[in-house]
């Protein structure tokens, strides 16, 4: 299953997963037509996020908020890369 990533086309917010996923092998959906004080108003969208905050990240464990906490998510979500570093100093020195 893909991790579909909700979120602003060529904002920095989620291009940071989206590299992430690239250099990971990680496939990612960004949601097309994505309209910023639209889109996330919507009842669809503020049933996975009520106060309406981009990006979110669907996952099958659970949705994920922020930017840094979904380029997270992903970087850990293919256990063959170390893409996270291979050492609990190498993960936090990475994504602080």
């Amino acid at each position: 299953m893909a991790l579909v990533l909700h979120g602003l086309k060529g904002h920095k917010s989620p291009f940071k997963a989206l590299i992430v996923a690239e250099y990971n092998g990680v496939q990612v959906k960004l949601v097309d037509n994505f309209k910023l004080g639209v889109t996330n108003k919507s009842p669809e969208f503020l049933k996975l996020n009520p106060i309406g905050k981009v990006p979110v990240l669907e996952t099958p464990d659970g949705l994920v908020f922020e930017s840094n906490a979904i380029a997270r998510y992903v970087a850990r979500s293919n256990a063959g890369n170390s893409l996270h570093g291979s050492s609990l100093i190498d993960y936090v020195r990475h994504f602080c």
